[in-house]
């Protein structure tokens, strides 16, 4: 399945992000999120079933080159998934050893 998107909504595998309201909801159950971690979110929502690299999530969420020396990507994903996968019993953030982080239905 795709996202579905409306004028400010993304919905995902469970996962509803309100885009105007800054709110994200798994399963109808509220996840409090940083803007950083929104951001994010987003990010792998709107490129769902890519690979995204680190680099391309650095540049996108935070608006920098990638130094191959910090750890914030994945500092980050461990975050979400601890917010948007740990509770429930299919994940959504999958790891591509090598390439990056996807965003789908297992």
């Amino acid at each position: 399945t795709r996202v579905a998107m409306t004028a400010q909504t993304l919905r995902y595998g469970g996962v509803e992000m309100n885009l105007d309201a800054k709110t994200v909801t798994r399963n109808e159950q509220p996840i409090e999120l940083t803007a950083r971690e929104f951001a994010l979110l987003e990010f792998l929502m709107r490129n769902q079933g890519r690979v995204l690299s680190k680099p391309a999530i650095a540049e996108h969420v935070w608006d920098l080159n990638f130094d191959t020396g910090t750890n914030v990507v994945e500092v980050y994903i461990n975050y979400l998934r601890k917010k948007i996968d740990k509770e429930f019993p299919k994940k959504l953030i999958h790891t591509h050893f090598g390439m990056g982080y996807m965003f789908r239905e297992e």
